[in-house]
């Protein structure tokens, strides 16, 4: 978590806000009545498939659209109908954005002397800011150059250094990384949390990357079909996703159909095709005799060579993925399910396909969908 941020503070609250593009009886509807609470100094993220209305809410946080019905609260303060420049928030895009024709240093002097809502500076005020930020980003012997004489990762730089200088309250970052190349979305993905930690800004991230979501994220809330699924901590969402959407969205899991056998003390007997298991029950919904759905991520599960105490099934096949093997395999119903195990020298035996093999629950691993 971000150091030091109050629990209590909202930086921005989502109060029951729609979104209809057209008519608003008729109109395709982008986001269905959002209710959300991103704290202050929270490096909060916006996940979902395209489509799902991640970029139409964080749109108009910063006041490029403006919602159908509801209230967008800044510290408290109703912002809904409000126009960008009257808000103190500012949006680090996809596409830089950056004037080809300027210097680094006058790309961030040029946005400090024209951004309405800071106070005025003058120039060895605006050049002090400038070289702060350029040294926030590690860009400070870059000053110079024009835009065009950058990288991809050092443009994304400038344009976070430009976004942060006028201070603002809010930061939005619209899939700032995706035009990276995989090594270096890594390493920005580490400097961007860096950043926001010593900054103290409040950050809201928007991807589809459930990666970029779980390493960099204090919370994440996960949206569908214009609703939110979830909202949590990375580990909290991963370990224990809600329903079906959350749980096959964020990173690999096994949906496997259980009966209820027992219920008690908050944990819950599930027979399953040739064995059972115990997990956390799941509130009201989880009774003796009742069929559920259950998710188990496959690094739960491990293959015994032995299957006197384990679930038999039979091995499908083996897939090396260098730092792990991925086993796919059949309980006696035709249940497939993967395993994952890490590719370490003598930790476990491997298994070739069509072996039988016993295959052992982690217990507490599955997690009960409520829909």
């Amino acid at each position: 978590m971000s150091a030091l941020h109050s629990v209590q503070t909202a930086a921005v609250s989502i109060r029951s806000v729609r979104k209809v593009y057209g008519d608003p009886d008729s109109g395709p509807v982008a986001l269905k009545s959002v209710d959300l609470d991103i704290r202050d100094n929270e490096f909060f993220t916006l996940l979902g498939p395209s489509g799902c209305g991640k970029t139409t809410l964080l749109r108009m946080i910063a006041g490029f659209e403006f919602p159908t019905a509801g209230e967008i609260l800044l510290y408290g303060e109703n912002i809904a109908d409000r126009p960008p420049y009257e808000r103190s928030v500012n949006t680090v895009f996809q596409h830089y954005a950056l004037f080809p024709h300027m210097t680094i240093a006058e790309n961030l002097a040029f946005g400090l002397e024209s951004h309405p809502l800071g106070k005025r500076m003058d120039k060895a005020q605006i050049a002090e800011r400038v070289r702060e930020m350029l040294a926030l980003v590690q860009m400070e012997r870059f000053a110079q150059r024009k835009p065009t004489q950058l990288s991809g990762g050092q443009q994304q730089r400038v344009a976070l250094a430009r976004a942060l200088a006028p201070h603002p309250k809010v930061l939005l970052l619209d899939e700032p990384l995706s035009a990276l190349d995989l090594k270096l979305r890594q390493a920005m993905r580490e400097e961007l949390k860096a950043i926001q930690a010593k900054t103290g800004i409040t950050f809201i991230f928007v991807t589809h990357d459930q990666e970029e979501a779980l390493t960099m994220s204090d919370r994440i809330a996960v949206l569908s079909e214009g609703e939110v699924q979830q909202v949590g901590r990375p580990d909290d969402i991963y370990e224990h996703p809600r329903n079906r959407f959350v749980a096959d969205f964020i990173g690999e899991t096994n949906f496997i159909e259980a009966r209820v056998e027992q219920v008690a003390d908050g944990q819950a007997l599930y027979r399953i095709a040739g064995g059972s298991l115990l997990a956390a029950a799941a509130g009201e919904g989880v009774k003796a005799g009742a069929t559920v759905t259950l998710s188990i991520r496959p690094e739960r599960l491990q293959l015994l060579a032995d299957s006197a105490e384990a679930t038999p099934c039979t091995v499908i096949a083996q897939i090396y993925l260098g730092t792990d093997l991925q086993y796919q395999v059949s309980l006696a119903d035709g249940t497939c399910l993967t395993v994952r195990a890490p590719n370490s020298a003598g930790q476990r035996q491997r298994f070739a396909a069509g072996q039988s093999a016993g295959l052992q629950f982690e217990k507490g691993s599955a997690s009960v969908l409520l829909d």
